[in-house]
């Protein structure tokens, strides 16, 4: 069974009309690129469903954006209010968390 490819910056490029330079400046929130053009990006991202690809950017970046725990008696009350609040820290700071 095969799933559909998730589109490419390239592809939102196209459908924009721009750069995919352009695509990266407004997705990654630069300020150096006109309004009309930052809602044509946007309009075509919506349109193709287009989402950041995780593992690229960690290998652009050389960050991983990952929070590993390591725990012993997760399952008790206290360990697992920790883990929760860790994991939704996290989340609302860009991070995932793996849990072991």
């Amino acid at each position: 069974m095969s799933r559909a490819k998730n589109p490419t910056m390239a592809e939102v490029a196209a459908v924009a009309g721009v750069s995919h330079q352009t695509v990266s400046r407004v997705i990654n929130g630069s300020s150096e690129v006109r309004q009309a053009t930052r809602e044509r990006v946007e309009a075509a991202i919506d349109q193709l469903g287009y989402r950041r690809n995780r593992a690229a950017r960690a290998l652009v970046t050389n960050r991983s954006g990952l929070i590993g725990v390591i725990t012993v008696g997760a399952a008790l009350y206290g360990p697992t209010s920790a883990l929760t609040a860790i994991e939704e820290s996290a989340r609302s700071h860009g991070y995932l968390t793996l849990f072991a």
